[in-house]
Formats: structure tokens, C-alpha cells, sequence
């Protein structure tokens, strides 16, 4: 439990990114829905998802290494 609350500010910020792109990108809601979207549309959307999952990888590995040095500790 100690471990969302340390890092509760980091999961605010991801849930909100996640908010303001689905605002500026609503076409995958738009296909969820069936509303027929041009997939050239969509390309942005999922380089900005790449893009922001690159760091978020890199986050868990540094969790990791944290959560065994402080285990060994």
C-alpha cells in the first residue's frame, strides 16, 4: 500500500495525459462506438502512445532495482 501512496503523484499525472489526450484524440472512442474513422487519423495517436510507453517501461525497471536494493537492505 505504501507503494501507491509514494507514487501517487505519478499515477495522477499518467491518468491525467491519459484524460488530455483522449480530449485532442477521441477517434479510438470514436471506433469503440462505431463511427467510421480514416486510419491515417488515428497514426498520431499511436506514435503519442509509443512515445509515452517508452518512459513508462524505463519506470518500471527503476522500480524494480528500488523494490530489491531496499528488499537487501
Amino acid at each position: 500500500m505504501s507503494f501507491f501512496k509514494k507514487n501517487l503523484p505519478y499515477v495522477a499525472l499518467i491518468v491525467a495525459l491519459w484524460f488530455f489526450v483522449s480530449g485532442l484524440y477521441p477517434f479510438p472512442y470514436f471506433m469503440a462506438i462505431g463511427i467510421p474513422v480514416d486510419m491515417a487519423i488515428v497514426q498520431p495517436v499511436l506514435i503519442a502512445t509509443t512515445v509515452m510507453t517508452i518512459p513508462f517501461i524505463f519506470m518500471l525497471f527503476a522500480w524494480k532495482k528500488r523494490s530489491e536494493r531496499l528488499r537487501s537492505e
